[in-house]
């Protein structure tokens, strides 16, 4: 991994705890989201930021043009997961313009 990013990602966690000092004694705790997003794996389109969700409140499965196909084992283990074991309430499958 470039160091730069590790340094970015290091000044990042420290600006979090010093504004939210709970903020990753939060996220130890068992992920319980109400929302599956099923969506794009362009970068310009995080999922958190769109819905202005923090981490944790949605769980994310990303793939080229946001498909649902029963072949893929990856998206249906997330989907069996999500729902069965997270016991999500909404999937949402999520598409952009200008892809």
């Amino acid at each position: 991994m470039p160091s730069h990013l590790l340094d970015r990602n290091a000044a990042w966690a420290a600006g979090i705890k010093t504004r939210h000092p709970e903020f990753f004694i939060q996220l130890e705790h068992v992920q319980t989201p109400s929302y599956l997003w099923i969506g794009c794996s362009d970068s310009r389109v995080p999922p958190t930021t769109i819905m202005d969700l923090k981490p944790g409140e949605v769980f994310v499965h990303r793939n080229i043009a946001n498909v649902v196909d029963p072949a893929d084992t990856s998206c249906m283990a997330v989907l069996e997961f999500g729902i069965d074991a997270l016991k999500i309430e909404h999937v949402i499958v999520g598409g952009h313009y200008g892809c």
